[in-house]
């Protein structure tokens, strides 16, 4: 059985072969910088998820911003900044595991003209499709980034600004949430028709202690536009399945989420939710993802301690109810790389098993 048949199976009716790993989020690099620096060691030129065999590929879709010039919505950017295909600025300050600081383009709007005039990104052309053809090749299902709704949506207008407007400037905020939707939908069509199995999307909800938003406010603008998006992409690709990251305690809206028809769901975050209680309510409706918590045992941990969290996990999964195993987060630069080869070995271990 190949990779992507074992993820098909997981998907459609959790009789997977073995319980599939990665040290990816999703689509996106589960590696900081300093961490790839360190396992070259090991993997030479060879980049993780082929030195490793990972469960999955990843192939994304690039966008540009809508302009030539996102400079032109800032002020005082410091030196080093770089700018997404949003326009939102990025400064690391130099730290290779972090962002400091974030450049709102949208932080001075004061009209729903002036959303609705501000340019969206631009997908490219992508210039090698081949890539995922030869993946599946191979066997290996690919994940894509496919986008964001509330996360892109505070990026554009600032955190503070975007929380106000949701309840003193609803037609405003709603007005952002309602560009980024129809752009993640856009991302979302054309990823499924270049023939990535599964869509992800990056939405954080969540804090430790609970939502960021209320559920109400989540229920009526976010969820709709998700929902929306998922049974746009289904109805034209039906193959397609699609992956949902939001950090934090998101245990509220895990039957909304389920609902709005996505199909994993990452992370169940170790340090805010209990799996076993997420696995009994859920697991019977979602992939879940088997989190490995990246704030506390992958630091801080030690080999024995991965291996064992990972037999933990594999046990409480093994009534046949889908689950991947995965760091919950991007593993940071402090953490051990005996932790990561122990995590990798004991995966591939008990892959060989089953």
């Amino acid at each position: 059985m190949t990779k992507l048949e074992n993820l098909k199976r997981l998907l459609a009716d959790n009789s997977n072969s073995w319980i599939p790993f990665t040290l990816n989020i999703g689509s996106e690099e589960g590696l900081t910088e300093p961490i790839k620096k360190k396992l070259k060691k090991y993997t030479g030129n060879i980049e993780p998820d082929e030195y490793f065999d990972y469960d999955f590929r990843s192939f994304s879709l690039k966008a540009r911003f809508g302009e030539e010039t996102p400079e032109k919505y800032h002020s005082d950017i410091k030196e080093g900044t770089y700018f997404d295909e949003w326009g939102v600025g990025h400064w690391s300050g130099g730290a290779e595991g972090t962002i400091d600081l974030m450049y709102h383009p949208l932080k001075n709007a004061e009209s729903i003209k002036e959303v609705e005039e501000y340019p969206e990104p631009v997908i490219e052309p992508p210039e090698n499709l081949i890539i995922i053809d030869e993946y599946h090749r191979k066997g290996y299902p690919v994940f894509g980034y496919s986008g964001s709704i509330y996360e892109w949506s505070w990026w554009l207008r600032g955190m503070t600004d975007f929380l106000m407007d949701l309840i003193t400037n609803p037609s405003l905020a709603e007005a952002i949430i309602e560009k980024v939707a129809g752009y993640t939908l856009k991302l979302a069509l054309k990823s499924a028709e270049y023939g990535i199995d599964v869509l992800c999307f990056y939405d954080d909800a969540g804090m430790q202690t609970g939502l960021q938003i209320s559920p109400e406010l989540w229920r009526k603008l976010i969820k709709p536009r998700w929902k929306s998006i998922l049974e746009k992409t289904k109805s034209k690709y039906p193959e397609v399945h699609f992956f949902l990251h939001s950090c934090g305690n998101i245990y509220e809206i895990i039957p909304d989420i389920i609902e709005a028809g996505f199909d994993i769901l990452h992370p169940i975050q170790p340090e805010c939710m209990d799996i076993e209680k997420v696995k009994k309510e859920f697991g019977k409706y979602i992939v879940l993802s088997a989190s490995i918590s990246s704030q506390k045992t992958f630091p801080f941990g030690t080999p024995d301690e991965i291996r064992k969290e990972i037999r933990r996990l594999v046990d409480l999964f093994s009534d046949s109810s889908g689950c991947i195993l995965c760091p919950s987060n991007a593993i940071q630069p402090e953490t051990p790389i005996q932790n990561i080869l122990a995590f990798v070995d004991e995966a591939k271990r008990l892959r060989q098993i089953n």
